[in-house]
């Protein structure tokens, strides 16, 4: 896929909500970052990408489809509630420098410290929340 280095062959599925989570929590991640204005000169999946993934009856293709598109969307409306908010403290600024790996360990961590009565909150709010605690924007951003 455009020389990217994503495989989606190499992808593991699990059938079980609560094991999927986690992977719908970090393509939120993705979509929220595209939405803090870092930019690339290359999409990291195009809408050709996405229609070749989608076109696979696999079950891996088929999730992985169904996830991403998931991710996309909560990362919109997660982006849309953060704009509404008016508040720069609110929003993530995360740098466009940070590795991937860096922010799962750190979506990891937070992840493990959630409390019990916390658990049916908002995925994509909860990153969000976590993103901009790490990450605030300076005022006037």
């Amino acid at each position: 896929m455009n020389g990217q280095g994503v495989r989606f062959d190499r992808l593991t599925v699990r059938t079980r909500e609560s094991e999927v989570k986690p992977l719908v929590a970090s393509l939120t991640l993705a979509s929220a970052l595209c939405l803090t204005g870092a930019t690339t000169a290359q999409p990291a999946m195009t809408a050709g990408d996405l229609a070749q993934l989608c076109a696979g009856t696999d079950h891996v293709s088929v999730n992985a489809c169904r996830i991403y598109m998931l991710g996309v969307t909560q990362g919109i409306a997660l982006g849309i509630r953060l704009a509404g908010s008016g508040k720069a403290a609110s929003r993530p600024c995360v740098p466009p420098t940070i590795a991937a790996e860096d922010l799962e360990a750190l979506l990891k961590r937070r992840l493990a410290a959630l409390d019990p009565g916390d658990e049916q909150q908002d995925a994509a709010g909860f990153i969000g929340a976590a993103l901009a605690a790490r990450f605030p924007c300076a005022a006037g951003r």
